[in-house]
């Protein structure tokens, strides 16, 4: 009996081709040990369009998503699945949220900057209503991220709401989805 070894990225799937980064890649610490990676990571870290993308991995189906599809997905998040939201997409952020995927209770979220995050579904759906709420009210996302300006509290309920939810983790990735 032959034993495949698991792919070093997601830990998921059969690695079935040469993990291969450049010198200055840094991201070792977030991978498992080995040296081959499966054909869903191979296909995410060698096109560099995923990471410059907001995506959704089902399965082993990669889905590269437009803003309001992200929204549509970040509300129902599909299970086992992970949902990726890039920020300058400067680098591979989504390496070390590859082994997570949602549950029926749960959602995989991963931010370029925030790494991995489990959100429960309800708590999730209830960030992206107010976040798309405040953003239709005050269009601009500087106080959903950095707290409403003395000029921006003729909005008294929304403000108060956005310093509810600032600190939350899913927050600034949501915010950065709009």
């Amino acid at each position: 009996m032959v034993v495949m070894p698991l792919c070093s990225l997601c830990g998921r799937r059969p690695g079935v081709k040469k993990l291969e980064f450049s010198e200055k890649f840094v991201g070792y610490s977030d991978m498992f040990a080995g040296g081959l990676v499966c054909d869903v990571c191979s296909v995410l870290i060698r096109d560099e369009s995923y990471r410059r993308s907001h995506w959704v991995l089902t399965n082993s189906i990669v889905k590269k998503l437009s803003k309001s599809e992200l929204l549509s997905v970040l509300r129902d998040p599909p299970v086992n699945s992970l949902i990726y939201v890039k920020s300058s997409g400067r680098r591979l952020g989504f390496i070390k949220c590859l082994r997570f995927t949602s549950t029926r209770s749960i959602v995989a979220l991963c931010g370029e900057e925030e790494g991995p995050l489990l959100v429960e579904r309800d708590k999730l759906r209830e960030i992206v209503d107010i976040a798309v709420k405040a953003y239709s009210i005050l269009k601009r996302k500087t106080p959903l991220l950095e707290g409403c300006s003395a000029r921006d509290w003729v909005y008294e309920d929304i403000c108060r709401l956005i310093e509810l939810y600032r600190g939350v983790s899913a927050w600034s990735i949501v915010v950065r989805a709009l």
